[in-house]
Order: C-alpha cells, then sequence, then structure tokens
C-alpha cells in the first residue's frame, strides 16, 4: 500500500505458530491515524490470529509491532489494554449471568478515573441507546445484537485509542449489522482508530478506507478499500459478483 503516512499500528513480517505449525507468515500492514481498515478473508485465513497476536493474547515466533512507535511485540494482553488497544473477540464473550452494566464495567477494570468512567459510559449508551434501558438486565437474556453492542461497549471502557473487532457482524440479521456499521463509523469519527475483521467483504469494504486481504496466513492483496471494491479478483472471490 502506497502513501501512508502517520501510522498509529506497524505490523512488521510478524509471524506466528501454532503447536510448530505456522498459522501466519511475513505478515505485515499498517493502520493510519483517523481511518477504519479493514482485513477479509475466508474463514481459517489467520485474520483472528493476528488480532489475538497484536492483543497479546498469543505470542509472535518472528517479527515486531509497533504501537504509536513502540515496539509492544509480546507483551502481555493485560499490557497492551494499558498501551491503549482494545479487542472486541468473536463471539462476543460476555458474562452470561452478569448484568449489562457489570459487563461494561468490567471494561475498565484497569481505571480509577471516576468521572472519566462514568463519561465513557455515557459516551457508550449514546452508540447504544437500547443499552441503557437494559443496564440491569443479565446479559445472556439479550438478543444477538444487543449482545454484541454489550461486547463493543466494554471495550470501549477500556477508553483505547484503537478498537480491534473481530467479525461483529457473525449471526447478526441485516439490519442489525447497519446499525453496528453506524455506530463503527461514528467511533472511528470520535477519534478511535479502527482495525475491522469481516468475512462480510460487502461491509467491510463499504465501512472502511484501507483493506488487506489475508489467505493462507498471508496477506495476498492491500490498497483502499474502494479499489478492492472494483478488483475482479475481490468482486468474484469476496463479493460473490
Amino acid at each position: 500500500m502506497t502513501g501512508i503516512s502517520d501510522p498509529i499500528l506497524s505490523v512488521s513480517d510478524l509471524d506466528v505458530d501454532y503447536d510448530g505449525v505456522s498459522a501466519i507468515q511475513a505478515v505485515s500492514l499498517v493502520i493510519r491515524r483517523g481511518r477504519i481498515t479493514t482485513i477479509i478473508g475466508s474463514n481459517g485465513a489467520g485474520k483472528s490470529t493476528l488480532l489475538k497476536t497484536i492483543a497479546g493474547l498469543l505470542k509472535p515466533s518472528a517479527g515486531s509491532i509497533l504501537f504509536d512507535g513502540k515496539k509492544i511485540t509480546g507483551l502481555s494482553a493485560d499490557a497492551v489494554v494499558a498501551e491503549g488497544i482494545s479487542l472486541v473477540p468473536e463471539g462476543r464473550r460476555l458474562f452470561s449471568s452478569m448484568t449489562v452494566r457489570e459487563n461494561l464495567a468490567i471494561g475498565a477494570y484497569r481505571r480509577n478515573d471516576k468521572e472519566a468512567i462514568k463519561r465513557d459510559l455515557d459516551r457508550v449508551l449514546s452508540y447504544f441507546p437500547v443499552l441503557a434501558e437494559r443496564l440491569e438486565a443479565m446479559a445472556g437474556f439479550l438478543s444477538g445484537g444487543q449482545q454484541q453492542m454489550v461486547a463493543v461497549g466494554r471495550s470501549l471502557m477500556s477508553d483505547p485509542r484503537l478498537l480491534m473487532l473481530d467479525e461483529p457482524s457473525i449471526g447478526l440479521a441485516p439490519v442489525i449489522v447497519e446499525t453496528i456499521s453506524a455506530i463503527i463509523r461514528a467511533i472511528s469519527k470520535d477519534g478511535i482508530d479502527v482495525l475491522l475483521v469481516e468475512q462480510n467483504a460487502q461491509m467491510a469494504l463499504h465501512l472502511s478506507e484501507d483493506a488487506y486481504v489475508m489467505e493462507n496466513g498471508e496477506i495476498v492483496m492491500s490498497g483502499a478499500s474502494a479499489d478492492l471494491v472494483g478488483s475482479e479478483q475481490v468482486r468474484q472471490a469476496y463479493l460473490g459478483i
């Protein structure tokens, strides 16, 4: 990808192995400030592995990760959150027997700034007004779309500078996908950089400015999202056109 300046995140030649088996190989990418970047690809391409490695949940066997110019390669997940990166995992992974309020509070577990936490809770509820009506409801009784809203809100409660979302549209009705997409745009406009992993390439490419295509653990294509939408290869392989 050309013309890249002032990245918030830079990944260089990253390798990750599972029990000696290569999961991703020599992956390099950059996330530019003020933009939504997406990674598309088929199931098993290595997209989630990449996000988990950036988030500190997996350790790379080679390569480097720089966040705002600081090397974070190999840091623990807690340390990565402290640096300002938050991951919304695939499958939401909420505490179903806890309330919406309690799930959101978990996102701020390492913070002590009560006024700022209250401000961020208000911001989350402004993004997702339906949650304001369900704060005392058990998360396990929410609809799939509402649970995804809680998962995004929980990550926002850590006050991230970079929000990573792993398959946020999976299993959701089209109207809810549109709602989630609108919120991702709003989050980006509010100054939080976004890295989005999606199998829903149509949604992801229209939502983002920059895009990468990942297959078999490697980046095989990158560019402006608008250009990739027009690529015959991408249209046939991922857009069903």
